[in-house]
């Protein structure tokens, strides 16, 4: 009888343990399933909330359940940003729900961006005052008519849509300007020659109402729907015209208004460090657009010192080699065509690169209207879905020289946005990641990229070293100037003197500080981005030694995909053991 009942209870504890371990399956599975529905929707949520962002982020929403969207640019005030924050709040929380450990390695990595993302937005909502829609390069006002002119046309609803988004923009620049008085009033307007800078961008946008390249370049997009009839063409542009003349044309005029009512209001004369919690916000600000961990004291440093080293590569060439700089100056790059160029680009990279099929492209230029206030090239990123057409501005403003674009296609096109952007759409991994903003890496990125390019075009050794250094040293200052201004407290005289040894005029200097100040942290990503690029690649080659292969690294840091370096390095320490590992047992 004992023997029974021994028997019999190692039996139910045997279901029982059989029974635990069924229901701990099916409990992770269902969390990981619960998992994807949380990610699902909180993409829905974020890629609806104007319809500007819906379209580039999605070509064809239907086939992610998002149906019947009103069209809206979506709305902004302090009391949006209060919701904005308190949704980041419930999101975080839900997302904390989740037992981490029961989830794929893919989406580990996937709940430590957002939990990262969530944190330092969470904690720049303290400040609301400090957030700034306009900017002489990077403002709304400088986008929008880009956004617009790409805005693609694949069925009639498309165009429909665009016509009332068109009609939605003087709405939405009341928002702004409302926002702009309130700051006012409270004292974080921004300083006249700001303020100057925007109002002339407006004035040139709307300069020829009647010849907005937004009008003058519908038909030729409409063109490509073709089951429209020429009536149906005809009624569609006089729609958009009007849109244009009595919608967007009106709403930068009244904000023109509104900034020239509001000049002279500004209470702080220098940087983001000059507000309250101006230096907090900034060193928040430039973690989350790194994607650094970097306190901005330890982003100075490393700043500093790759320059030191910039600095002494080009004093060492320019000694070793006295023509250098008459070389530099006179360069001439294998291609100077930008079509060209991406084709020599595309056929160059293979050795050190992961291979990607072909994709389609277009290069345009920036409308005339424009010119004066963008960059000197912009890669727009594609639709999720949609991810094989890629359109880049070239900027021809005589100001740039276009006869050394290589390295900028460099950046903006193979292997920088459009290729690692098209490389990342092809792994299909969850649309989130998509939509995650981490500048740091997409930057970062483009400008290792743009300085490995020196060494495919071509040139003496000793020519691309010292391009290399010169291109780094130039974002290295400005980057110092971007924290010297913004939490330093640089005024307008010292950033004059620090660059004194570097251009050749004061007015070259007063610009470079105008524009920092009116875009703080604009050159951060660039520089910080590619410094954390170049400390993985240092483990890496001290890690593997004989065994590392750049071609490797690459892969790696494309698989893994934008997010903030402290995250990737720890994926890469792992990555690193594994490989040391296996490069060894094959010895």
């Amino acid at each position: 009888m004992k023997n029974l009942r021994k028997f019999i209870a190692l039996f139910l504890s045997l279901i029982l343990m059989i029974s635990l371990v069924g229901c701990k399956e099916k409990t992770q599975e269902d969390i990981q399933k619960s998992y994807q529905t949380y990610l699902d929707r909180m993409f829905r949520d974020e890629v609806t909330s104007d319809s500007l962002s819906l379209h580039y982020t999605l070509a064809h929403p239907e086939n992610y359940g998002i149906k019947n969207i009103k069209p809206t640019l979506g709305t902004f005030s302090i009391e949006q940003m209060k919701k904005n924050m308190i949704d980041a709040e419930n999101n975080r929380n839900k997302l904390q729900e989740f037992n981490y450990d029961w989830l794929t390695k893919e989406d580990q990595i996937t709940y430590e961006i957002l939990d990262n993302t969530f944190s330092k937005n969470l904690a720049l909502g303290a400040y609301p005052y400090l957030v700034e829609q306009l900017g002489p390069t990077t403002g709304l006002q400088a986008q929008l008519p880009i956004l617009f002119a790409e805005y693609s046309f694949y069925t009639k609803e498309d165009i429909s849509t665009y016509i009332k988004l068109l009609n939605c923009v003087d709405e939405y620049f009341i928002c702004i300007e409302e926002f702009e008085k309130e700051k006012s009033q409270k004292g974080y307007f921004m300083t006249d020659d700001i303020a100057d800078s925007i109002i002339a961008q407006c004035q040139d946008f709307i300069k020829n109402p009647e010849g907005n390249f937004l009008i003058m370049s519908f038909r030729e997009r409409i063109d490509i729907i073709t089951d429209l009839t020429d009536v149906e063409k005809s009624e569609l542009e006089e729609k958009n015209k009007a849109a244009i003349l009595t919608s967007v044309i009106p709403a930068y005029e009244s904000l023109i208004e509104t900034l020239i009512s509001l000049k002279g209001s500004s209470k702080n004369k220098n940087g983001l460090c000059g507000f309250e919690g101006g230096k907090e916000y900034y060193e928040l600000k430039a973690q989350l657009s790194t994607g650094s961990s970097k306190t901005v004291p330890e982003m100075k440093k490393s700043l500093k010192a790759l320059l030191n080293r910039c600095l002494s590569t080009i004093t060492t060439l320019s000694i070793k080699d006295p023509t250098l700089y008459d070389q530099y100056q006179n360069i001439t790059f294998p291609e100077t065509e930008p079509n060209a160029t991406m084709e020599y680009l595309a056929s160059h990279i293979t050795k050190d690169f992961p291979v990607l099929d072909s994709v389609n492209y277009t290069v345009k230029y920036v409308p005339d209207s424009l010119k004066d206030h963008l960059s000197p090239a912009m890669y727009l990123v594609p639709p999720i879905d949609f991810y094989t057409e890629n359109s880049i501005y070239i900027n021809d403003n005589p100001i740039f020289d276009m006869t050394k674009l290589f390295p900028t296609i460099a950046h903006e096109g193979y292997p920088g946005h459009l290729y690692q952007n098209v490389y990342f759409r092809k792994l299909n991994k969850h649309p989130i990641r998509s939509v995650v903003d981490v500048t740091g890496y997409d930057e970062g990125w483009a400008t290792y990229v743009e300085c490995y390019s020196y060494g495919m075009a071509g040139l003496s050794q000793n020519l691309a070293d010292f391009l290399k250094a010169n291109m780094i040293a130039v974002h290295c200052l400005y980057s110092l100037t971007d924290i010297g201004v913004h939490y330093d407290g640089w005024t307008k005289k010292e950033t004059i003197d620090f660059w004194s040894n570097y251009v050749s005029s004061v007015e070259d200097a007063e610009s470079i500080y105008n524009s920092i100040l009116g875009e703080p942290g604009i050159y951060l990503p660039y520089c910080v981005g590619y410094i954390e690029i170049m400390e993985l690649k240092v483990l890496a080659k001290s890690t593997l030694q004989e065994n590392f292969r750049l071609k490797d690294f690459h892969t790696f840091l494309l698989d893994f995909g934008p997010a903030p370096y402290d995250i990737i390095e720890k994926y890469f320490k792992n990555w690193l053991s594994e490989k040391n590992g296996s490069d060894s047992a094959k010895k």
